[in-house]
């Protein structure tokens, strides 16, 4: 299935702690605290013990080889399952915050409306650590409304437990503590009971514990925590939105909470007030909802704890009124977040266009095709390609070390899938070309073009690009989610479904096309040792060009490794031995390429060009004449033209 962006972090980097390193930071997620990478870590590797019970015959780095590159899905189920489970648990500590403010039928109120509220629904499915933060956060709303009715230590050390373990979700949730501070004092004690201040403690502890490299490893710590701040202000993507105080209240409590919701809670806030349970509730919200709406950084799913205080809210309201219209005014508020709940089930089940078009691109086009995708890199097509293998070795050798991905190769080809490898043209970040470009196209010889449209910034077309490319290609298929019109996203969340409205939205995922502008060229490689081959070169080269030629040399040793016919490993090579003087080598790897690929222009002209370099000039003026009988319109065909014809007009 279609996995949210931020699922990969939550998935694969808790993978590293098979190393026997638990500092998370060296996974470069340290905008998040380790707790959550922690479980779900136990989650995983306790799912392997039960497959090496099942008799499963690989090591533990094989199994997690294989994760990394190749598998995934057992663990998005894990973690999506793990962060249900925390939904479940969320709605039932806001029945019981409901039930310890205003009574058992205002428990129920608040737990069913929990449960149905469609924001809370709709990122119940991923693997985040919002929903955990929520959970945990509301907790602590729990526990510190026992601390109005009970005095014992216990209770206070239980709600500065929690307070860190909310923490240690997601910073965030360290705003918690407001209701325990609140509840210590609504109940008439003072600011030296040693019952605070152990709680405090407490709090403190339990974070260090269950995060412990924020302390050991602090300056990285505070890099990245100081970088979250300045983000919180500064907002996502240079995208300009209003600030939470304004966008959370108008937008995202009315899509979670239904309007005639939002205009309950704030009744249930008005009864709150009068009431000092009530106060430690308003002071849960309060505290999150000025800090978090302080700055420009409005993910939808910022707002899980105060949709669910909201949620708790409405409760003290319906139950304010008397008998029956307390039921019609609670059927009435349910229905605007029921029927949105239930239009998130339906895309849900409905799928998603980048699926369907992965599944036609894999019975439709030849592997090895080299595809120009455009839009944006958050709504592409999910198919195998070089590329993303190539993010896979760098990222597997940035955190486990070369060495073993050397020891871990063949197993990792062995175990690899045997379906269609492609290339995508457009690489992540490049963002002058992501609208689309015809330059780019003609660069890499594109025979086919795949386009994805949607109202989210992440999937943009160039008008004049696409109108350019129906005049010239041949539209292949399409794939559509239904009509959008009048459905509101979450602008800044690279997630294709509405916070609701939803219109007549079939399934989610953005417009794509698929469109053939040349002839198939023979494939450049046809498997996956043939596709890793090529990653490696393409690191290599990367390398090079950063001036670490040691780096480059071994990179593209092990592309010729793995293919010992691998172009563009000879390609890199030769570049390698010209920057390094020993231009008889290069000549050798340039010869090698040619043999494998005779009618690229371009090889022509690089080997042309070292001729010269050689003083060779006629030599090199054949290999020039050579590349513009291959290709006359190659990209530099003017000069070629003019060296080759000047050089003859001579002789």
């Amino acid at each position: 299935g279609i996995r949210h962006p931020d699922e990969f972090f939550l998935v694969y980097c808790p993978l590293y702690f098979s190393t026997g390193d638990f500092n998370h930071q060296h996974t470069l997620t340290a905008f998040y605290p380790a707790f959550h990478y922690y479980l779900l870590a136990a989650f995983y590797f306790l799912y392997f013990g039960l497959l090496k019970l099942g008799g499963l015959a690989w090591s533990m780095d094989q199994w997690v080889a294989h994760q990394f590159f190749w598998g995934g899905d057992e663990l998005v189920r894990i973690g999506r399952w793990t962060s249900v489970v925390f939904a479940l648990v969320t709605v039932w500590w806001a029945g019981c915050v409901g039930r310890q403010v205003w009574g058992l039928r205002a428990g129920r109120v608040a737990a069913l409306c929990t449960a149905v509220g469609s924001i809370h629904v709709r990122q119940s499915g991923l693997v985040a650590v919002d929903v955990p933060m929520t959970c945990w956060y509301i907790g602590v709303v729990w526990a510190a409304l026992r601390l109005m009715d009970r005095e014992d230590i216990p209770a206070y050390l239980w709600a500065g437990l929690l307070v860190g373990w909310a923490a240690a979700a997601k910073y965030p949730g360290v705003l918690s503590c407001g209701a325990v501070v609140v509840a210590h004092f609504g109940a008439g004690r003072g600011i030296c009971d040693r019952r605070l201040w152990l709680s405090s403690v407490a709090a403190v502890g339990s974070f260090f514990v269950a995060t412990p490299y924020t302390l050991l490893d602090f300056e990285v710590f505070a890099g990245h925590f100081s970088s979250e701040l300045d983000h919180l202000q500064t907002g996502h993507g240079g995208q300009q939105m209003d600030l939470g105080w304004w966008y959370y209240p108008s937008v995202v409590l009315p899509a979670g909470l239904g309007w005639l919701g939002l205009v309950l809670a704030a009744g249930g806030a008005a009864v709150a007030w009068l009431d000092a349970r009530g106060r430690v509730l308003l002071a849960a919200f309060a505290g999150y909802y000025l800090v978090m709406g302080a700055g420009q950084l409005v993910f939808v799913r910022y707002a899980l704890p105060l949709l669910v205080l909201g949620a708790i809210l409405v409760g003290g309201a319906i139950v304010r009124v008397g008998r029956p219209w307390c039921y019609a005014l609670l059927l009435l508020g349910l229905a605007e977040p029921l029927y949105s709940s239930v239009r998130v089930v339906q895309l849900h089940l409905g799928g998603d266009t980048r699926s369907e078009a992965r599944q036609w691109m894999e019975t439709q086009l030849p592997s090895g095709s080299i595809c120009c995708n455009f839009g944006g890199w958050a709504g592409d097509v999910p198919v195998w390609t070089v590329e993303g293998l190539q993010g896979r070795i760098y990222h597997y050798e940035r955190l486990w070390g070369r060495e073993r991905l050397d020891a871990l190769r063949e197993f990792i080809l062995e175990s690899g899938p045997r379906g269609p490898f492609y290339s995508y043209a457009i690489n992540l970040g490049n963002n002058r070309y992501e609208p689309g470009s015809a330059e780019i196209v003609e660069h890499f010889a594109c025979p086919y073009v795949i386009l994805h449209r949607h109202r989210l910034s992440y999937s943009r077309i160039d008008t004049g690009f696409a109108k350019d490319l129906a005049a010239r290609g041949e539209l292949l298929v399409r794939f559509t989610p239904g009509d959008d019109a009048g459905t509101r996203y979450d602008p800044i969340d690279a997630y294709y479904w509405p916070i609701g409205p939803f219109g007549a939205l079939r399934q989610s995922g953005p417009e794509i096309e698929i469109w053939r502008v040349g002839v198939d060229a023979p494939a450049r490689w046809k498997d996956l040792p043939q596709a890793m081959a090529k990653a490696y070169a393409v690191l290599g080269l990367a390398q090079l060009e950063a001036g670490e030629l040691a780096d480059a040399s071994a990179l593209v040793e092990r592309a010729l490794y793995v293919d010992a016919d691998c172009s563009d490993g000879f390609r890199v090579a030769a570049r390698i031995m010209e920057r390094l003087g020993r231009d008889r080598e290069a000549h050798d790897f340039f010869k090698r390429l040619i043999a494998l690929e005779p009618d690229w222009a371009a090889n022509w002209v690089e080997l042309g060009n070292l001729y010269r370099r050689q003083g060779e000039e006629d030599t090199a003026l054949r290999c020039y004449a050579r590349a513009l009988e291959l290709d006359p319109d190659y990209s530099d065909a003017a000069a070629l033209r003019r060296t080759v014809e000047g050089d003859a007009g001579e002789d």
